[in-house]
């Protein structure tokens, strides 16, 4: 017998919630779908919604959708569902579990739960297909049975059955699935996994899946109380500018506490990249490495690792007299007509003692930031550079200007100071 822990569901489900079931139209979704039109307490039963996302990648998608809402309204359940479309490029299979997901995002408000049907053969897949790649602590926790998706949640209950007892259910209350085809193509790694590892291993130890996932289970728990120290010894390696000081980590453990550093910010890496980047900003102090992703940037500034927003370039804005204009970093204002404009190339300051200094040189004394440098307010008054930010004003020029930075770019002070 398949039993659901209800008190759990009810505690993750806000007052006006819905319960949404993720229906692929497949045997795992199918028997939990059943489930909860029998078993469940009526005040779940009653804010019950399934949610079938159409992948259009297999010639028997439309059968699948058919069906998943043919079944639907026999047990009376409201069904929606959508379409997405998959380039034929790079990964299909994430490509198709980023989309999905985004459905579920657009579906779901705040206090709403997503039910999946991953059981813990997936779990037992999911622990393999991971430690083939080289994963780390967190890697080999497995699928969670239950996290956050925006302001809802998401809560798999099936975590601990596994697919043996799954299709005994199906097959004792005649349930009707759809089969993905694609399933048995063992080009694909977790089908490999699969076929050709898993099922052997339970062919000669029919609990095993139920006994990987309980050990992830274990192993979940555990890592909630790592995770606490983790937080707690990290804080130590952080800077006041949010700065991870590379002088204090321990030789043996850089790339342990770099990819700490990175994952509390929301960034993963793999176990290659990570050695990359030992590699990269444990390099010669007198280089100024720099690792550029899609959406971030990693920089070394003085025995220190920065996360960078994306570089916006610098554009040309005219300011009005008297007003602020809001900057992707900043907002300045003047008590004049002006115009902010790119970072000129071979400019002298001229100082207030009278003596002149290169602009690059300048920038240098005033410990201004590489990444800074090209985002800083040049202000122009009739074609001259008058004025930069608060750093630098023209002797003869009798403007005002009053620059803030926001926080999302980051500008260090003394790096000495913890």
């Amino acid at each position: 017998m398949i039993t659901i822990d209800w008190q759990q569901l009810e505690r993750l489900l806000g007052e006006q919630g819905k319960v949404w079931l993720a229906l692929s139209g497949g045997m795992d979704s199918m028997v939990l779908l059943h489930i909860l039109t029998h078993q469940a307490p009526v005040a779940i039963r009653q804010r019950l919604t399934a949610l079938h996302v159409h992948h259009g990648l297999s010639q028997h998608a439309d059968h699948w959708l058919s069906h998943c809402q043919t079944t639907c309204k026999g047990y009376d359940v409201p069904f929606y569902f959508e379409r997405i479309q998959i380039d034929q490029t790079g990964s299909i299979e994430e490509q198709a579990r980023q989309k999905r997901y985004q459905v579920f995002a657009n579906h779901l408000q705040a206090g709403d739960v997503l039910l999946q049907g991953h059981h813990a053969n997936d779990q037992a897949e999911t622990v393999l297909f991971r430690l083939e790649r080289g994963c780390g602590w967190r890697g080999i926790q497995g699928i969670p049975a239950c996290r956050r998706i925006g302001d809802a949640n998401v809560f798999r209950p099936l975590l601990k059955t596994s697919r043996s007892m799954i299709e005994a259910y199906a097959k004792t209350h005649q349930l009707e699935w759809v089969e993905d085809e694609s399933n048995l193509e063992l080009q694909f790694r977790r089908n490999f996994l699969r076929h050709q590892v898993l099922a052997p291993w339970q062919a000669n130890n029919a609990d095993i899946a139920k006994q990987v996932a309980q050990s992830v289970e274990r192993i979940q728990a555990e890592s909630s109380v790592l995770e606490r120290l983790l937080v707690e010894t990290l804080a130590g390696f952080i800077n006041r500018d949010g700065g991870l000081r590379l002088s204090l980590l321990p030789e043996s453990e850089r790339g342990f506490w770099l990819s700490a550093f990175l994952n509390q910010q929301g960034i993963s890496v793999t176990q290659q990249q990570q050695r990359s980047l030992v590699d990269m900003f444990f390099s010669s102090q007198d280089k100024q490495p720099e690792y550029i992703r899609h959406h971030y940037r990693l920089v070394r500034f003085k025995a220190a690792m920065y996360i960078l927003p994306k570089d916006q370039r610098a554009v040309e804005q005219a300011l009005v007299a008297g007003t602020w204009i809001e900057r992707e970093f900043d907002r300045v204002y003047c008590d004049q007509d002006v115009q902010l404009k790119p970072r000129p190339e071979g400019v002298q300051l001229c100082l207030p003692n009278g003596k002149h200094r290169p602009l690059k040189k300048f920038l240098q004394d005033q410990q201004v930031p590489s990444w800074w440098r090209e985002q800083l307010p040049y202000v122009f008054a009739k074609g001259e550079l008058v004025a930069i930010g608060g750093l630098w004003q023209h002797p003869d020029w009798s403007g005002q200007v009053i620059w803030q930075r926001n926080d999302r770019l980051p500008w260090p002070s003394d790096p000495s100071r913890t």
